[in-house]
């Protein structure tokens, strides 16, 4: 039986650009949708190793840990299926579509999937739906950005996700 089921929420993707990634986390187990040349496009590791990850060390991390309403038993069932195949996965191949079908799968009430292809879609999804219990955010090594990057990256996450310096974990 799982216990706790949430979203990370990447912001900016490795270079400081772009809209980042999204994974989720069953327990300890994190499934993000990103190795294309694998498999099955699914990285299972654990929350920890990917939190360490050089690129995820540079860029903040968004967590927030889902509430009652979300079943962590039946998005942990359908991320098992959808992970452990041996081809890509029917459907979308972004890895905020998967997550959101992921979310829907155990969903009371739905999280809709359809349209949800960014990061802060699933983010403000999740504020939407009132599935979140708790959240945090942590940048590991804001000196792996350019200055200019890093201010790029603040500037987001002010504007976009409403997350401000004194919201951040630093370190």
């Amino acid at each position: 039986m799982a216990h706790s089921v949430g979203i990370i929420t990447c912001i900016s993707n490795g270079s400081g650009f772009g809209p980042g990634h999204t994974a989720l986390w069953v327990d300890g187990t994190l499934y993000s949708f990103e190795q294309m040349g694998s498999r099955n496009a699914w990285l299972v590791t654990p929350v920890e190793v990917y939190a360490n990850l050089g690129i995820n060390r540079g860029r903040p991390l968004i967590y927030y840990r889902l509430n009652g309403r979300v079943s962590a038993d039946d998005v942990k069932a359908f991320l098992v299926k959808d992970s452990s195949g041996w081809s890509m996965p029917y459907g979308p191949n972004v890895c905020s579509q998967r997550a959101s079908i992921a979310l829907d799968a155990g969903t009371f009430g739905g999280f809709n999937p359809h349209g949800i292809d960014t990061p802060f879609g699933v983010y403000w999804c999740a504020w939407r739906k009132q599935v979140v219990a708790e959240w945090w955010a942590v940048w590991k090594q804001p000196a792996l950005q350019s200055t200019a990057a890093q201010k790029r990256i603040y500037s987001k996450l002010e504007e976009e996700y409403q997350v401000t310096a004194d919201d951040l974990y630093l370190g």
